[in-house]
Parts: structure tokens; sequence; C-alpha cells
């Protein structure tokens, strides 16, 4: 999970959180979520942290979908701050091609994400701006947030 001070950097990350929508992939038990408005859309698929994100957070949309597809089905510009590991995933390609063509269409606004390898742009070539937003020492292990705008 990430730490209330890796979430504050994403959150910090974020240059807009009022002119689009926001989605969260891999919301865990909340560490972000919590920074996240109230309006924004948590996805998780794990049944034990979809029921404590609906206990703790009972205001806010938590989904059990699946990331890839929720991102595809994108119908307008959105703000995407994913918590889905890039490293050692087996799913992350088909995520990034999911990134890729919603950024093509225009969906994507920005995304911030984290990783714990410094040489690792996770989305890297997608967007027309990509950059180290912060580096969090206070988590375990310390993680690079990445901010990806258009």
């Amino acid at each position: 999970e990430s730490s209330q001070y890796l979430a504050g950097r994403m959150h910090a990350a974020i240059t807009d959180t009022k002119s689009h929508p926001i989605v969260e992939l891999g919301a865990g038990f909340g560490s972000v979520t919590q920074l996240l408005p109230d309006n924004a859309v948590s996805l998780e698929l794990e049944d034990e942290r979809i029921a404590y994100l609906r206990e703790t957070f009972p205001a806010r949309t938590i989904l059990d979908e699946c990331a890839i597809e929720y991102i595809s089905a994108l119908s307008e510009p959105t703000i995407v701050v994913s918590c889905i590991p890039s490293v050692n995933n087996p799913e992350f390609r088909r995520l990034r091609a999911a990134v890729a063509q919603s950024r093509q269409r225009g969906m994507i606004a920005e995304l911030i994400t984290y990783t714990y390898f410094p040489t690792n742009n996770p989305f890297s070539g997608i967007f027309s701006l990509e950059e180290r937003a912060g580096l969090e020492i206070r988590n375990v292990p310390p993680a690079f947030v990445w901010r990806y705008k258009c």
C-alpha cells in the first residue's frame, strides 16, 4: 500500500482537480482515495479492499471494474490517478495500450502514477509532457511520482 506521504505527493501532482472528472485505478485501502474529491471514481478488484473502501468512503463511487476496460470506455477527458504497479505486472502492457488509445482519442487529460525505480517511466512516449513530479522518501520503498499531460 502507498503511504500517506506518497498519497500526498500524488495528490499534489494533479494540476487541476476541478475541470475534469477523476478516476483512481487500483484504490487499494484508500491512502490516495482519501485525498481525492468526493466526486472521484475509484476502481478496485479485490473483494476485501472494495468492502473496506465502500465502508470507509460511503459518498465515493467505488467500482469493482477492470481498469483496462474502464480506461478504454472513457467518453470525456479525465484525470487518471494510477496506483497499479508497472513492474512485474503481467497486465501492465494491456493497461499501457489502453492508456495510449484513450490518450489518442483525447480522453486522458492528465495521468499521475508512481514507480519505485528511478529509470522506469511507465507511460513513456504516450503524452507530450512527461515528468518526474516528485520523490517520496518516506514511503517504503521510496517512490517516484510521474505526471503526464497532453
